[in-house]
């Protein structure tokens, strides 16, 4: 698996943990902290009861290395809410050892319309 494919697997992983409601889990993975995981309740309240693409194809994960080499930024081109695709992206952020073959931390960096 490439560091890559490692990244949209943390991106998704982190995708289905908000879906399912585990933002202890997400605190305890440090892949959200207390002001983010209320920002986003709040913003998902707005929105309605987030759910999954109906197919792996309508997930839409862009992948991007920052300009300084600190790191990589994933987006969730679009968020789903009661089925139905939204404008909400949402940014994640992952740090790598490195050489680049492992990510050394993982998180929800913020969400935005």
């Amino acid at each position: 698996m490439t560091l890559e494919e490692k990244i949209v697997q943390l991106t998704k992983e982190t995708l289905v943990d908000l879906v399912n409601l585990r933002y202890d889990k997400l605190k305890e993975e440090n892949k959200i902290n207390d002001e983010t995981a209320e920002f986003l309740h709040e913003v998902f309240q707005m929105q309605g009861t987030l759910t999954l693409p109906k197919s792996d194809e309508e997930m839409d994960i862009d992948v991007y290395e920052y300009n300084d080499k600190s790191g990589f930024g994933t987006e969730v081109r679009y968020l789903w809410f009661d089925d139905e695709e939204s404008a909400i992206v949402l940014f994640c952020e992952a740090k790598t050892n490195v050489e680049k073959t492992e990510v050394t931390k993982f998180f929800i960096e913020t969400i935005d319309a």
